[in-house]
C-alpha cells in the first residue's frame, strides 16, 4: 500500500503527467514519469486500471498488485516526481516484480 503522501488524487495532475512526462512501456504497463512536477514535495503515484482489464474484482486485484510493486520504487525516485501507471489488458499474464519495474524505470529516466 502506498502511503497517503504518495497518492495522486487530482485529475489535473494525472493529465499534466501524461502530457508532459516521459512515456515508458513495460510488459502490461504504460508508465508516465514527470520529474520535478511537485517541487519541494514527495513523489506521487497515480493508477489507471480501465474496464478492459477485467471485472471489478480483477481490476481491484490489479491495482493492489501495482501498488505493491511500486511501493519500494517510490523511495528511489527523486522527490517531487509525478508518476502515472496505466494497466494494459494483458496485465493478468504479467509478473509484477518491483525489481524489474525499478530497473526499467530508473534506466529510462536516467537517474
Amino acid at each position: 500500500m502506498l502511503a497517503a503522501q504518495h497518492r495522486m488524487r487530482s485529475s489535473a495532475d494525472f493529465q499534466k503527467v501524461r502530457r508532459n512526462g516521459k512515456k515508458i512501456v513495460t510488459a502490461g504497463l504504460i508508465v508516465h514519469v514527470y520529474e520535478g512536477m511537485y517541487l519541494g514535495h514527495a513523489t506521487q503515484v497515480g493508477l489507471t486500471v480501465g474496464k478492459d482489464c477485467g471485472n471489478s474484482v480483477q481490476r481491484h486485484r490489479t491495482s493492489r498488485r501495482i501498488r505493491a510493486a511500486f511501493n519500494p520504487i517510490v523511495s528511489q525516485l527523486p522527490p517531487g516526481t509525478g508518476v502515472v501507471v496505466k494497466a494494459l489488458p494483458d496485465i493478468h499474464a504479467v509478473r509484477l516484480d518491483s525489481h524489474l519495474i525499478a530497473e526499467s524505470l530508473l534506466s529510462k529516466i536516467k537517474l
